[in-house]
């Protein structure tokens, strides 16, 4: 992804927009995690979105629709090794 500013290896890294929501809604932002409000998550990861060329600047995001977004790496992406393999817990 050398190359890349923020927002294009964001895009290009997630296989799943949910993925994204999920790391945003905990992570962000970095001086206060998990501070955001969900409607505020929603916006920054349309954002995001959008300047990924994902998402149109009038689109709409919102439970229903962010599982609906395709990614571009969806089928490019491939786990670490050690996440290839499930296994039983027993």
């Amino acid at each position: 992804m050398r190359g890349l500013s923020w927002h294009q290896w964001a895009g290009r890294f997630w296989p799943y927009a949910t993925t994204l929501f999920d790391y945003i809604h905990r992570a962000m932002p970095y001086q206060a995690p998990e501070s955001l409000s969900v409607d505020d998550t929603y916006a920054v990861v349309a954002y995001i979105l959008n300047l990924n060329g994902i998402l149109p600047a009038d689109g709409k995001l919102d439970k229903v629709t962010l599982p609906k977004i395709k990614m571009p790496n969806r089928d490019g992406f491939i786990p670490e090794p050690e996440f290839r393999k499930i296994t039983n817990s027993k």
